[in-house]
């Protein structure tokens, strides 16, 4: 009962924070004019700024708040470990790779023009994320251990980080700020068609991994228990690793790589529950992911000079969290 009233309190939190995110920046809003602007009373310069660039980064940011905690958590189950998070298996590696391609080789050839399309670097960004969705996948089939399948992820992850540093060591120091730039993250900026997009991959990837929790839930019993259950291990280890990618892939394409949040919201709620109830606990992630990054947002706006990238915010949260988790876990973590 004490855990429904905490919940459906998170709930209110975040409707809160969402209105909260709407209220404050560069210039403050009332509450009383974010009412008129969806009651159609406002004057059309607040209408605007509501609808086309406050409203666009709060939904963005609930976006975020939901992919890659639940990416966060689907991984550290598969791998059983509290580690574990999105970027494990090459994922925001390869989309960068993708992203430093257009910026470094268009610039090479001559074509700067075409890098103010926003479309290009989101493509370029979930072209590499399905790359690196492609390789894993390929390799998992062939590999039983999950253990192996962290290696792969993190030599995958090498192989793109060593040929986006040969990018950088021959590319004008320009195109070196605007890799930069997109590597801290922002949820501001794009359009509804985008957000649209955003929205449809997420909803794909979240009825995925819905379909995981029943096998999760077996898993933690044993992998023999799990296949006395007519479980499918190899078919649900691909089913995870697919909603995984599906999840990330779209986060980092429109957003960027924001760092920690799939790691740390998992880790906080399964601390807090102490449950073996995936259902319970994949709910709790879920709107905990919202409220966080809802939080964070409000974070970057009321920096005093200047509006902060998200990750910044991310890594300073995120960070002591992490060593409060290998602390906890000394004797878990290998």
């Amino acid at each position: 009962m004490r855990y429904k009233f905490l919940f459906n309190t998170l709930i209110i939190i975040a409707f809160i924070l969402f209105i909260l995110s709407l209220s404050i920046g560069k210039v403050s809003i009332s509450f009383q004019e974010i009412y008129d602007v969806f009651s159609g009373k406002s004057d059309e310069v607040t209408t605007n700024l509501i609808l086309n660039f406050r409203l666009p980064k709060s939904i963005t940011t609930v976006l975020v708040g939901i992919s890659l905690p639940i990416s966060g958590f689907l991984m550290q189950e598969l791998f059983k470990n509290p580690l574990a998070e999105p970027s494990v298996l090459g994922i925001s590696a390869m989309s960068s790779l993708g992203v430093a391609i257009v910026i470094f080789l268009l610039s090479t050839i001559g074509l700067n023009e075409y890098l103010n399309n926003p479309w290009l670097i989101i493509i370029a960004s979930f072209l590499g994320s399905i790359t690196a969705l492609f390789l894993v996948i390929t390799l998992s089939i062939k590999i039983n251990s999950s253990s192996s399948l962290i290696i792969i992820g993190f030599m995958i992850s090498g192989i793109a980080g060593a040929i986006i540093g040969i990018m950088q060591y021959f590319a004008p120091s320009d195109r070196i700020k605007s890799y930069l730039v997109w590597g801290y993250g922002s949820l501001s900026g794009l359009s509804w068609t985008q957000i649209i997009i955003f929205a449809g991959i997420v909803l794909v990837g979240i009825i995925l991994s819905l379909y995981t929790l029943k096998g999760i839930t077996a898993l933690l019993l044993g992998e023999k228990y799990a296949l006395s259950l007519g479980i499918n291990t190899k078919q649900l280890r691909l089913l995870i690793l697919f909603a995984t990618a599906l999840l990330t892939s779209a986060a980092t394409a429109f957003t960027g790589p924001i760092s920690f949040i799939g790691l740390i919201i998992p880790h906080i709620c399964r601390s807090l529950l102490k449950t073996g109830n995936m259902k319970k606990l994949y709910g709790w992630i879920f709107i905990s992911g919202i409220c966080c990054m809802l939080l964070f947002s409000i974070l970057t706006e009321i920096f005093p000079f200047g509006v902060l990238p998200i990750n910044i915010i991310t890594a300073l949260f995120g960070a002591p969290i992490v060593i409060s988790i290998l602390l906890n876990n000394k004797n878990e973590i290998r």
